[in-house]
Parts: structure tokens; C-alpha cells; sequence
């Protein structure tokens, strides 16, 4: 396999460039054509042609497209199509070709994964998943909440071809440029914006806050002193990402310091980003990563990463204040108020929210209300009853829209991804470093899920997805997969 690597540099490649353009290109577009819903049509319509015949071509090059668009199209509604994103188009297009092809050509059995218990778990869970759906209409859900509730759910089919497409190692290639241009443009964007509010060249509700809120479905915040949170959906991958690369770096070799480039724009996303879960759950992640690694390497890569944060975080906050504070003690605000919620107004929401959804749980405890639930609340400060579909804590949001049995069963898929990643680091020749990595990424989605609907966010199954592919492979299989992408990564000259 290692033979076949191409003798040019896995980043510095043309490729690369190309999707790059492509990441910064649907920005521009989406903001340019955000109010000309008709022209979008016509350019979502086109694409969606040109997806079905390259799929004939050659399924393959389609796939790329496809995940192409999840890791460089944001949101995936930065262009629509008679209200229906992008993405969810390509997606439902793919896996309907695909499943017509497999059954036509009857290459069902080649092309689908039968690890028997993976496939009645998820059986069973689609079953209720489908009774979930009726009990919201039940319960008087709006239909397009239960819609919207429903579609990353339906995501979860792709792990059928991409546990196939994944053992190419053009994929893998491929996969690990989408992966590196994903860092670079989500830290380029982030930096980018942030400094567009902290030095007031925009403001907030002018049209590019508009867009970034109603489009990119992100959310911009004045935290005080030119300071402003940058937060996307799509930075619900950033702290795995950063277990991941630290995980490797703790092995006992010289690394390449691209590795090192890349830890570092993953890092200044997640502390524009500034979210208390994801901060919570890279702590906890590096606690996973101490399995199979030397104490001291563990300890030097984890204080440095974390000592890096801190000072990323440290000049920002200078640059923005122009120099009058370090920030320090907002950053201490954030982290102190994971305990006592009350000091800090988003914290404080959380918990004004929360009796309403003891009593809902209280009220539907089995099977819950469906999907598509929203809650209302008393606001003490305002004394207003809120209705929002935002519960902020998303083992209890879980509770109330699938109820006990299925949050049992969403939860019994994600133990089976954790006992076959335990198998992979217990049976491998070597790379365990890789397996305990992703080992503790799918650990920090568990604990982001506590105040974020991480489980059943779209980036959320698109990460159990990838990692479920790679955890229900062979170990021998899989041993020369991750050999052949840490070998491709370390050809960066």
C-alpha cells in the first residue's frame, strides 16, 4: 500500500488548494445569494444534476462530493432548494442511487456491513425511531420540528458506503485533505470574523451577522472587552480533533511539525469558540489519553496543548482589548461557572430551564413526547414564559423527546462504537495511539452531550459514522489502513 502513495505532498497539493477555494467560495456565494432564493434553486438544481451523472460515472467521485460538502459546507444550508438544504438533497440523492445500484447489480451482501449485533441495534432503533416521529405528531409537534428533529437520524445510512469507499486509499488521501482544509478554513473563518466585530468594521444585525445566524446557523457574542465568542456547528469536531492529533503526538517519534501547525489552528477555533463543554470535555479527553501512553510523553504533549490554549486565548483577548486586559478573568468566568451557573446569564438560562424539563420527562418517562418537542419556561429576570426547541441539556432533551427506551437505544449504539474501539486498542499490533485518540474523541462527544444535543447533531452522527467504519473493520485490515494514512500525513515536506 505504501507503494502507492503519490509522490507529491499529501497538503501542499493541488487538491488541497482546490478544496480550500471551495471552503471560502461557499461562504461568498451563501452571502451573496442568502435573499435570491431562486437563483439558489437553479444552482442547487444544476449541481444536483451534475451529482447524478458523476454518480453514474463513477460512484466514487460522488461520494467525494458528498463528504466534500459535509466538511466544507458548514451548516449545509448555505444554499437551498425549495427549503430544502443542499445537503440533505445530495445525501437523500447518494443513498438512493446507491441502494439502487447495490440491489441491481445484487451486491447487497458485499456492500453492507452484517456485524449481526450492530444491524439489530440499529434496527431496533430506526423501529422506534419511527414510533417517535408518530408521537410527536401525537403530541401536536410542528411538522417541521420533527422534520428537522428527524433528518440527522437519516444521515446515519452513509456509514453503509463509507465503510466500503474508506478502505481505498485514494479515499483515505482524499479524506484526511478534507480533514486538513476543514482546520485551516474553519480557523481562517473564525479569525476572520472575529476580528471583523472586534474592530467594529461590522456590527451586530448588520447583514453578514444576519447571515451567520439564519445561514451558517452560528452564533456571535459580545463577551466584553472587543472580545466576541465565533461559534459554528461545525466546531462540534474540533475537540476530537485536537484528542486525535494529540494522541498521536504523544508516540515515541519524531513528528512533523505540521502535525503541530495543525494543533494549533484547531486550538484558536475552539477558544474563539469558548464553549465551557467543549473545554470540559478535552480535559476529560486527555485523562483517556494517558491508556497505552509513557506517562511523561503523555504529560508533556497534554500540558503543552492545554499551556498552548491558554496563551492563544491570552493574546486574543490583548489584541482585542488593545492591550488594556488578558481576558484571564473571563476565561475564568466561563470555567467557574460550570459550578455555579448563576454568575454567568447563558449558564443561568440553563438552569431556569431545567424544572420544565424534569416535568416533562416526569410527565412521558418511557417513550417521551416525540420529536420535534419544545419546552416553556418562567425567565425569573423577566418574568416572561419563553417557549424554545433549544433545551441546552442534551441527555435530559434526549429524555424528553425518546423517553427512556429510546435513549437506551441511541445510547446502546454508541457502547457497541466504544467496546469495538476497546477491542481495536486490546487486539492491535501497533497504533494504539490512533485507537485511543479516537477513543477519547467519541468520550468528549459524551460529555459535550451534556449541555449540547452532540448524539443527535448532524456533525455529531457524521463523526460516530466515520468512526463507526473504522470500528467495525478486521483489525488486520485496519492495521494497514491507519499505517498508510499516518505514513501519507508524516510525507508533508
Amino acid at each position: 500500500m505504501l507503494n502507492r502513495l503519490t509522490a507529491k505532498s499529501i497538503f501542499f497539493n493541488w487538491q488541497t488548494l482546490i478544496l480550500l477555494l471551495v471552503f471560502f467560495t461557499l461562504k461568498f456565494v451563501s452571502f451573496s445569494l442568502h435573499d435570491h432564493l431562486i437563483i439558489q434553486g437553479i444552482l442547487v438544481f444544476v449541481f444536483l444534476m451534475i451529482f447524478g451523472i458523476s454518480y453514474f460515472k463513477n460512484p466514487t467521485l460522488a461520494f467525494y462530493i458528498l463528504i466534500g460538502e459535509i466538511f466544507l459546507g458548514g451548516s449545509g444550508s448555505y444554499l437551498e432548494f425549495v427549503g430544502l438544504s443542499i445537503r440533505t438533497l445530495l445525501i437523500g440523492t447518494f443513498l438512493i442511487l446507491w441502494t439502487i445500484d447495490i440491489i441491481s447489480k445484487r451486491e447487497v451482501q458485499k456492500r453492507f456491513i452484517f456485524d449481526k449485533t450492530f444491524t439489530i441495534l440499529l434496527v431496533i432503533f430506526y423501529l422506534f425511531l419511527s414510533i417517535s416521529v408518530i408521537n410527536g405528531f401525537l403530541h401536536g409537534h410542528n411538522i417541521q420540528h420533527i422534520i428537522q428533529d428527524l433528518m440527522p437520524f437519516l444521515y446515519l445510512p452513509i456509514l453503509f458506503p463509507a465503510y466500503n469507499l474508506l478502505s481505498k486509499e485514494k479515499t483515505q488521501e482524499y479524506l484526511i485533505r478534507l480533514i486538513i482544509v476543514f482546520i485551516i478554513g474553519s480557523a481562517i473563518f473564525s479569525i476572520y470574523t472575529f476580528f471583523l466585530f472586534s474592530t467594529g468594521v461590522v456590527e451586530l444585525q448588520e447583514p453578514f451577522y444576519k447571515w451567520f445566524r439564519d445561514v451558517a446557523y452560528g452564533k456571535i457574542t459580545n463577551m466584553g472587552n472587543g472580545f466576541f465568542r465565533i461559534v459554528l456547528p461545525e466546531h462540534l469536531l474540533i475537540t476530537p480533533i485536537i484528542l486525535l492529533i494529540s494522541s498521536l503526538l504523544m508516540r515515541d517519534e519524531r513528528h512533523h511539525k505540521m502535525w503541530r501547525l495543525l494543533l494549533i489552528l484547531s486550538s484558536i477555533v475552539l477558544v474563539l469558540n469558548l464553549s465551557r463543554a467543549f473545554l470540559l470535555a478535552l480535559l476529560l479527553g486527555f485523562v483517556i489519553l494517558k491508556l497505552k501512553h509513557k506517562a511523561t510523553r503523555w504529560f508533556i504533549i497534554s500540558t503543552t496543548t492545554l499551556g498552548l490554549i491558554i496563551l492563544i486565548f491570552t493574546s486574543f483577548s490583548v489584541l482585542a482589548s488593545g492591550g488594556k486586559t488578558l481576558g484571564w478573568e473571563l476565561f475564568g468566568v466561563r470555567i467557574v461557572s460550570i459550578t455555579s451557573p448563576q454568575i454567568e446569564t447563558s449558564s443561568a438560562t440553563r438552569m431556569m430551564i431545567l424544572p420544565s424539563i424534569l416535568e416533562m420527562i416526569k410527565q412521558k418517562p418511557i417513550l417521551g413526547t416525540g420529536i420535534g418537542a419544545e419546552t416553556t419556561f418562567l425567565n425569573t429576570n423577566t418574568h416572561e414564559q419563553i417557549t424554545t426547541r433549544h433545551f441546552d441539556w442534551g441527555y435530559l432533551e434526549m429524555l424528553v423527546e425518546l423517553g427512556i427506551l429510546g435513549s437506551l437505544l441511541l445510547l446502546s449504539l454508541i457502547i457497541f462504537l466504544l467496546y469495538k474501539i476497546s477491542e481495536k486498542i486490546k487486539n492491535a499490533y501497533d497504533w494504539q495511539d490512533f485507537y485511543v485518540g479516537i477513543l477519547a474523541g467519541v468520550v468528549a462527544m459524551l460529555i459535550i452531550n451534556i449541555t449540547t444535543p452532540a448524539l443527535f447533531h448532524v456533525f455529531g452522527i457524521i463523526f460516530f459514522v466515520l468512526i463507526l467504519s473504522i470500528a467495525l473493520k478486521p483489525v488486520d485490515i485496519f492495521e494497514s489502513l491507519v499505517t498508510s494514512l499516518y505514513r501519507i500525513f508524516n510525507r508533508i515536506k
